[in-house]
């Protein structure tokens, strides 16, 4: 059988209970009753299973479902590893470098929680754009770009958008990074080092994961819109990445990419082909088939795409 449905997670907590209850993400309960609906309509398959099926052609049973988790999170030691193993379940995890081993707040984890904290879009989108005329950037320039930025999807409205987009990669990177420091000092009040400590997982635990037998991938190093910077500046990342994988004791031959934002191009997938991935997971909206698709482009759904 070559169909594969790959789930993909983020945040996976007792989130009402926790600091930040408006967080977009999995309360823990939703998550044990999705893995319920997932073993009993799949066959949850592992890693290993999967890089075979991609380069041996071994088949997978039918129905095959692989389950995947973004962003090195500490929910994922704390909450998704037990539940894991208590099923006796393999899971991929997918790390950012920089989150793990320098303790930097990723620019999206900002913004989520600056989502979670504001009391009204309206309010959050006027305090970027001031932000934004402080450093330089003229009504007209914001004007355009939130012409050309706030389109919803099918997860955030117009405004939520043009906000992730703006501090997400649109800004110059010489004051994006600090507006939206600025912008979390502002709404979520908390020192950005001391909040690392608790969102991600620590090198120790990442070790842990592979210990435990789960399978750990590269999530990048920097956690860049990789079809944005040079080929140059990708290859760097990449190479970051497989150090640090390595450093966990996580394999860097036969390896699995999981591209931040879902962002990739020609070069990211000709550079991570010349350093012997053989998988790569995008945020494409589909169940993946192992026959018909490129290996490094699979198709992910998200863990909304299926009853909780």
């Amino acid at each position: 059988m070559t169909e594969l449905t790959i789930v993909m997670y983020h945040y996976v907590r007792p989130i009402k209970a926790s600091k930040f209850p408006l967080i977009k993400g999995l309360e823990l309960f939703a998550f044990k009753r999705q893995l319920d609906y997932l073993s009993k309509k799949f066959n949850i398959v592992s890693t290993e299973q999967v890089i075979n099926a991609a380069k041996y052609s071994m088949p997978l049973p039918n129905d095959a479902c692989w389950l995947t988790f973004d962003d090195g999170y500490k929910d994922h030691f704390k909450y998704v590893l037990p539940e894991l193993l208590s099923r006796n379940l393999h899971g991929a995890f997918f790390p950012p470098r920089v989150a793990i081993e320098e303790d930097q707040v990723l620019d999206v984890n900002l913004i989520h929680h600056i989502l979670s904290c504001a009391e009204n879009m309206s309010e959050l989108v006027a305090s970027l754009n001031n932000y934004c005329f402080d450093h330089g950037v003229t009504k007209s320039e914001v004007k355009e770009y939130y012409e050309k930025y706030a389109i919803p999807d099918r997860f955030d409205n117009a405004d939520t958008i043009y906000l992730k987009r703006m501090l997400q990669h649109v800004l110059p990177d010489e004051f994006r990074s600090s507006i939206a420091n600025e912008m979390f000092q502002e709404f979520v009040g908390l020192d950005s080092a001391e909040f690392s400590s608790e969102l991600y997982m620590s090198v120790d635990e990442v070790r842990e994961l592979v210990n435990k037998g789960m399978y750990v991938g590269s999530h990048g190093s920097m956690h860049y819109w990789l079809d944005k910077i040079t080929p140059e500046e990708q290859e760097k990342d990449i190479r970051q990445s497989l150090k640090f994988l390595d450093s966990v004791g996580a394999p860097t031959k036969d390896w699995v990419m999981c591209y931040p934002y879902g962002a990739y191009n020609d070069d990211t997938l000709n550079i991570i082909k010349n350093y012997d991935a053989v998988l790569g997971v995008t945020t494409e909206v589909c169940v993946a088939n192992l026959t018909s698709d490129n290996a490094l482009k699979l198709p992910r759904l998200d863990t909304n795409d299926f009853p909780q």
